[in-house]
């Protein structure tokens, strides 16, 4: 044992020290693109030996720290609780990673019988693949994990199909052919691998889905109390919901959506006026979203809850469709500073949202006597009508900016409506949720109107401070273009 823990470590030194000579080739630039190819896939074969190596003697400790073994296990005559808190303290891995390993390394696990006989692992074909090096361990986790649960509901007649299913399984990762004689074919991603697992599960198992469908009763979503200014979310959604959100937000959080402009014609009136430059070459310059996926994921939430907000279709709420309330005194509002309250949250707002919501849903004063009596309602203002919110979605397509779909958008008074006190669409923009929120702040766009087109101006980090026209909708830019072909 001595022996063969020193020849490992002596890998181990030989390994660091490729490692310093691939870092200063690769670091030098002297490596071609075939060399760098290379290179990957070699490390890659190395990657596999030394994660079986890990795997199997995670899984000799697991098995050696089994909870029946009480304190004559391994872990706890080396002070651990478990063999996760042994392998974790060892190895200086997450928790994560030691169950994974203890998982896998069990399955893998060459087994023992009650007359003292060794039985071959739970799945002898991916052990024999990852043993010598040739199947990762995304592969491995994945075929076992999915045909493990798959064979619970397998009767023991057919548990040869669960074989089956794993030798193709592993042909298909390794690219070989599933039968004598066949063709090769290409190596299988994991994703791909994944993808063919869950086919073999669905067949194995037909009326699998049906005990997990008995667990509807643990659905659920939860908003908890506010956290330094958040709202933490969490819950369980059911796969078809789940779906559902992904199609609606991956419509609305695709990545190819981006900041960048399609320029009007330049020459075109006043669409490029004290820009300096060619739209086009400024443009390609500027980079995509910002945002995170996460933070674009909780901007489409703010999006599809206020177009359902606005649609008409909910259950009214004491007789009006639902709507958020945001209340703030009339001086604080006036100076723009101070805090609002939000109906059904505790946390306060910052002025900034009591403005966008106003923008977007209008002011309803109300007067208040020093004993609260309630002494005047006056009528909601500054808000944009259906026919000026459909007129504004033929001219700008949606968001200007980013150009999100109409629907999906608030019309915004480019012009404050308390310096103008109309609503009109000459002075009217449609935006996005998180654009209207950061428009004309800091960090923010800014927007303004000429002849009644929008023109926007990006913050520094984002491209040269200079005004061009906003995006526009389809139709806009057809007729534009039409007129351009016949001049």
């Amino acid at each position: 044992m001595e022996s063969l823990r020193t020849r490992i470590e002596e890998a181990a030194a030989h390994t660091a020290a490729l490692l310093g000579e691939a870092s200063a080739m690769l670091g030098s630039g002297a490596a071609s693109e075939r060399d760098m190819i290379g290179l990957l896939a070699a490390a890659e074969d190395m990657g596999r030996a030394s994660d079986a190596l890990r795997v199997v003697a995670a899984g000799a400790v697991g098995d050696g720290s089994r909870p029946g073994l009480g304190t004559d296990s391994l872990a706890g005559r080396c002070g651990a609780a478990s063999a996760t808190e042994l392998i974790e303290r060892v190895a200086r891995v997450s928790a994560e990673t030691a169950r994974d390993r203890i998982r896998l390394g069990r399955r893998l696990h060459p087994r023992g019988s009650l007359g003292g006989e060794i039985l071959p692992a739970e799945f002898e074909s991916v052990r024999v693949a990852f043993d010598t090096g040739r199947l990762g361990v995304d592969h491995a986790q994945i075929i076992t994990g999915m045909l493990a649960k798959a064979s619970i509901g397998v009767p023991t007649d057919m548990l040869e199909n669960v074989r089956r299913a794993e030798h193709e399984l592993v042909c298909a990762a390794l690219g070989e052919p599933a039968e004598p004689g066949g063709a090769a074919p290409p190596p299988a991603t994991v994703f791909e691998t994944k993808d063919y697992a869950a086919v073999w599960a669905a067949v194995l198992d037909p009326d699998g889905a049906e005990p997990r469908f008995r667990d509807v009763e643990s659905r659920g979503v939860r908003l908890h109390p506010a956290r330094d200014g958040l709202i933490p979310i969490s819950g369980l959604l059911l796969p078809e919901v789940a779906g559902l959100v992904r199609r609606v937000t991956e419509s609305m959080t695709n990545p190819r959506q981006s900041l960048r402009f399609r320029p009007e014609n330049p020459t075109d009136g006043e669409g490029a006026a004290g820009s300096g430059a060619d739209p086009e070459d400024r443009g390609s310059e500027l980079p995509r979203d910002p945002r995170t996926r996460a933070q674009r994921l909780h901007d489409a939430f703010a999006a599809v809850f206020d177009l359902a907000g606005r649609s008409g279709e909910l259950p009214t709420l004491g007789g009006a469709s639902p709507t958020i309330i945001v209340t703030v005194l009339d001086h604080d509002y006036a100076s723009g500073h101070g805090v609002g309250h939000m109906d059904g949250v505790d946390e306060p707002v910052p002025m900034s949202v009591v403005k966008q919501h106003a923008c977007a849903n209008g002011v309803q004063p109300i007067t208040l006597g020093t004993s609260g009596r309630i002494h005047r309602i006056g009528t909601t203002e500054r808000t944009f009508n259906r026919a000026q919110r459909r007129a504004l979605a033929a001219r700008d397509g949606g968001c200007i900016i980013c150009g999100l779909a109409a629907v999906y958008t608030e019309a915004h008074h480019v012009i404050p409506w308390e310096l103008e006190r109309r609503t009109h669409v000459d002075n009217g923009v449609l935006l996005c949720w998180y654009h209207h929120r950061t428009i004309e702040t800091r960090d923010g766009w800014k927007v303004r109107m000429v002849c009644g087109s929008p023109q926007v101006m990006p913050p520094p980090e984002l491209g040269p401070p200079v005004w061009r026209p906003a995006l526009q909708s389809r139709i806009r830019a057809s007729a534009q273009l039409t007129r351009r072909l016949r001049e």
